[in-house]
């Protein structure tokens, strides 16, 4: 895999939804014969979550509706796609993160198991609005993300509040340039990445989607996947190879390009690794199967 597909990726994603470019939503809005501000906020994949829970689901035909179903559908056919090739937001602190010494870094995932608290986040997310009021734009690393862009591009940086303050210090620093992978921002305190996540594991499930594979047989153990891995969503196990935590990956593919022996790739197969999972590990952590 090209090692600037990921990064060129990233950078159209600044260009299609980021203030003053934001390009995607003024197609849309060309489109829809609609006049509403192209900027992060018009695009924000947060509120129509809370919308779907609160009675007020975006019309179809709009550019939350729109870039809803797209992100739904992504999810369930190939993955987390947006946020592995597109979210500018997750990538900053993920090079960052490669930009710091091992030796300085906290490894998160390990420390605390990132899927219980991402869900549970999740959940508390979707409920905050029936009982004490919306969190959509508490800890919004979108938000953040483009106040730098603009600071940088028009040099008005406006003023950041004590919110956005303490979200760029856990998004940048905390989880990001001092985290292993750089992604812990990702794994903890993205509801739109646990939803995808939660997609993608539903999808998974079936033949006709595309999803990681493992071939054990071809597998040196060599660890080079578990490395690479920016959300720590593949750990070793003496006896049964890798164990895959899908619920916590981004299919960024990394361990796919690392793999030297070709034991992980990406494709659609029938129900690869949900055959067996292991009883004496997390019940979101399963083996990585033979493909298919």
């Amino acid at each position: 895999m090209n090692k600037l597909n990921r990064p060129a990726g990233y950078l159209l994603g600044i260009l299609l939804f980021f203030a003053p470019f934001a390009y995607y939503q003024k197609g849309l809005n060309f489109l829809l014969n609609s006049n509403v501000a192209a900027e992060i906020h018009t695009f924000c994949l947060r509120i129509p979550l809370l919308d779907l829970l609160t009675g007020t689901a975006p019309k179809l035909l709009s550019v939350a509706g729109i870039s809803l179903l797209l992100l739904l559908a992504s999810a369930f056919w190939i993955g987390p796609f947006f946020c592995s090739r597109l979210c500018a937001s997750g990538a900053l602190p993920e090079y960052l993160s490669k930009l710091v010494p091992n030796r300085v870094k906290i490894n998160w995932q390990t420390t605390v198991p990132p899927v219980p608290i991402r869900y549970g986040f999740l959940i508390g997310y979707l409920l905050s609005p029936l009982l004490a009021g919306t969190i959509a734009c508490s800890l919004c690393n979108y938000a953040f993300l483009q106040w730098l862009i603009i600071a940088g591009v028009q040099q008005s940086p406006g003023v950041l509040s004590s919110t956005a303050i303490i979200t760029g210090f856990l998004w940048l620093v905390l989880f990001g340039a001092f985290a292993k992978g750089g992604r812990g921002f990702c794994s903890y305190l993205c509801p739109v990445g646990a939803v995808q996540s939660a997609v993608h594991g539903l999808g998974a499930r079936l033949g006709f989607t595309y999803k990681l594979r493992y071939r054990q047989a071809s597998c040196s153990h060599c660890g080079h996947c578990v490395r690479i891995c920016p959300m720590g969503a593949l750990t070793q196990d003496d006896s049964t190879g890798l164990i895959y935590t899908i619920h916590n990956c981004l299919t960024c593919r990394q361990c796919e390009a690392a793999c030297p022996r070709q034991a992980i790739t990406y494709g659609r197969g029938e129900r690869g690794w949900l055959d067996k999972p292991l009883t004496h590990h997390l019940p979101n952590q399963v083996p990585l199967e033979d493909a298919k």
